[in-house]
Order: structure tokens, then C-alpha cells, then sequence
């Protein structure tokens, strides 16, 4: 009997684990991609995650587009329901509008309400930021760009010995890169995280606002 319930429990962990998928870092081809697409002057010491981006399809749902490209990337969302029904649902249940947008607070709510663990705040720096991707946890970041706009941190060039240096690249899965008028690939934007830091606000003028979120 003892040895049978050892056993369910064991199939139950295992069962688990297979609900989500942990994510992957980017392989050489997608990191070659990203080297001749930004014009990087190396391909050293890139980190960075392989996440499907979705492209937001209205002015106001980079939030919910964002975390599309999250659900994703954990296996929670397939590849076939990164479509614009998908990103309407989801920016109707968390209360997304066209003048605000999403907040911090309703994107955590509606993580929270579908298995994930969320840490959400203000005042994050490129050091989180670094620390989250050497997880392999993508961030999600509300910042000043078109006045007040989400994107999902997906890795970084660490090339200066401090930020200040200037020589280190964020890389953002980017749902208005599609807008931008400018070769991207991967549905990626980049920008020297020094020059992020000081845009790290939104419309509203708190900085450092981001969300952590992993499956429980």
C-alpha cells in the first residue's frame, strides 16, 4: 500500500512537470540573426531567451501582446493561439483601455488567476533585469516608449566591465516593432541599457515598473 502511494505521488510530480515547458536560451542561428540584424560588433557574451514575439494589432494592447509572448514561452499558449481573437480576449479579461492601457496591477492579477507566481513592483534596475535572464526568467517592463508601452525583456549583451561603460545591449521581444519603420528581427527591439534606465517610466511618471512571472 505504502509503496503504491510513493508511486501515484511520484506520477503526480512527474505529471506536473510536464505542464509547462521551462524555456530555452536562443541557439547560434538566432543569435547570428540578432548580431547582423542590430549590426553588433561581436557575438560574445549574448544572452538571450528564444521567444516567439506577437505583434499587439491595436494602439493600446502592448500589454496584453507581451504576455502572450510570455504564455508562450512557457508553453502555456500555443504557437497557433498567437493570433488577435487571443490578444483581445486577454486584454478584455484584464481590463485593458485605450487610454490607459494595462497597469502593472492588472497584469499580475490575471497571471495570478491562471497558475503563475507574480512579483510585480517599481523601481527595478539593469542589474534585476540581468539576474532575471541568467534564470531564464523573461521580464516584463512598462516603459516611456509611445508614451507608456510594455515589452518583454528577453536577454543582453554584457561587453563594459559596469552599465556605465556603455557597451552592453538590452534585447526586448518588442510588441510594436512593427511600427517602429526600422529592420528588427525576431520581433525584437535593442537599446543601450543605460539610455533604458533613464526611459524606465511610465506616462504617469513611476519608474521601474515591472512583473516577474513564473508557472507555479
Amino acid at each position: 500500500m505504502f509503496k503504491r502511494v510513493i508511486f501515484i505521488l511520484l506520477t503526480l510530480i512527474f505529471t506536473m512537470s510536464l505542464s509547462y515547458s521551462s524555456g530555452e536560451y536562443a541557439n547560434k542561428t538566432y543569435i547570428e540573426n540578432v548580431v547582423k540584424t542590430f549590426d553588433l560588433s561581436t557575438d560574445k557574451n549574448i544572452k538571450i531567451l528564444d521567444i516567439k514575439d506577437h505583434q499587439q494589432t491595436t494602439d493600446y494592447t502592448c500589454g496584453p501582446s507581451a504576455v502572450m509572448s510570455l504564455l508562450n514561452y512557457y508553453g502555456v499558449l500555443k504557437d497557433s493561439q498567437m493570433d488577435h481573437q487571443m490578444e483581445l480576449q486577454i486584454a478584455k479579461e484584464m481590463g485593458t483601455n485605450d487610454d490607459y492601457g494595462t497597469t502593472a496591477q492588472q497584469i499580475a492579477n490575471w497571471l495570478e488567476k491562471h497558475g503563475f507566481e507574480v512579483k510585480y513592483a517599481t523601481d527595478g534596475d539593469i542589474k534585476l533585469i540581468y539576474q532575471s535572464i541568467d534564470k531564464g526568467v523573461p521580464i516584463l517592463v512598462d516603459w516611456i516608449d509611445w508614451g507608456g508601452h510594455w515589452t518583454l525583456v528577453s536577454g543582453y549583451q554584457k561587453l563594459g566591465k559596469t552599465i556605465d561603460d556603455d557597451k552592453d545591449t538590452l534585447f526586448m521581444i518588442d510588441p510594436a516593432a512593427h511600427f517602429n519603420n526600422v529592420k528588427t528581427v525576431y520581433g525584437l527591439s535593442a537599446i543601450n541599457p543605460d539610455r533604458f534606465q533613464y526611459m524606465w517610466q511610465d506616462s504617469k511618471g513611476i519608474k521601474g515598473i515591472y512583473v516577474i512571472a513564473q508557472p507555479k
